[in-house]
């Protein structure tokens, strides 16, 4: 139940990928909203980051040195990919913030499943020397409705 309104939230994934994974493994991870009936989640940006087994955060120019690492990042409200195709979390992570703002907000209703989907879209197998995780998190509002 929200405490105020609107209440900030900020849900996060953890998306691992491990030595081995060919181009177009995608791993995708069930976000719980926790919403009442007459509560609405509005997510405004999302957030990447990739760390390494120890912890450590690592920065793009880091995977780089070991192959070509690209990501691509999907949202799905219900049945719909908000938006319809996959965008780059690897563009997200290059950039200072490494924080995308979406221009208009995603809604996510009641009893409405919401997934984050990461692929690896390399040119090669995934062989890093060591096993990596995409942690994604959605800044977003939860919100009463009025009615």
């Amino acid at each position: 139940m929200v405490n105020q309104n609107p209440q900030p939230e900020f849900y996060t994934t953890r998306h691992d990928f491990v030595n081995g994974n060919g181009q177009g493994t995608v791993v995708t991870e069930e976000v719980f909203t926790n919403q009442s009936f007459n509560e609405e989640v509005r997510i405004y940006g999302v957030m990447v980051q990739v760390v390494d087994e120890d912890g450590d955060a690592l920065n793009y120019g880091d995977l780089q040195t070991q192959g070509t690492y690209e990501f691509d990042l999907t949202i799905q409200a219900g049945p719909n990919r908000i938006p319809s195709s996959a965008f780059s979390a690897s563009r997200i992570l290059r950039a200072n913030d490494r924080t995308l703002a979406f221009s208009s907000p995603v809604l996510i209703l009641h009893r409405q499943p919401l997934q984050v989907s990461v692929e690896y879209r390399g040119s090669s197998a995934f062989t890093s020397g060591e096993n990596l995780t995409f942690v994604v998190t959605l800044i977003s509002e939860i919100y009463i409705r009025q009615e």
